[in-house]
């Protein structure tokens, strides 16, 4: 086994088990709202605040 290959098996085995779909919570987002107030703002979605974003999920 090249040291390449070895490396890859030591990240895989580092590596956090992967989280299930079925364990996220269940939030409803306004995704296309969200964007369009990003839009008209003149920012990208990333670049606005937690508390700007907070006022598009639903529960």
């Amino acid at each position: 086994m090249n040291g390449q290959m070895k490396r890859y098996k030591e990240s895989l085995a580092n590596m956090p088990e992967p989280i299930l779909l079925s364990q996220c919570p269940k939030i409803k987002l306004d995704l296309r709202g969200l964007m369009k107030y990003a839009r008209e703002k003149g920012v990208k979605v990333i670049e606005l605040t937690e508390k700007e974003k907070e006022a598009f999920i639903r529960d």
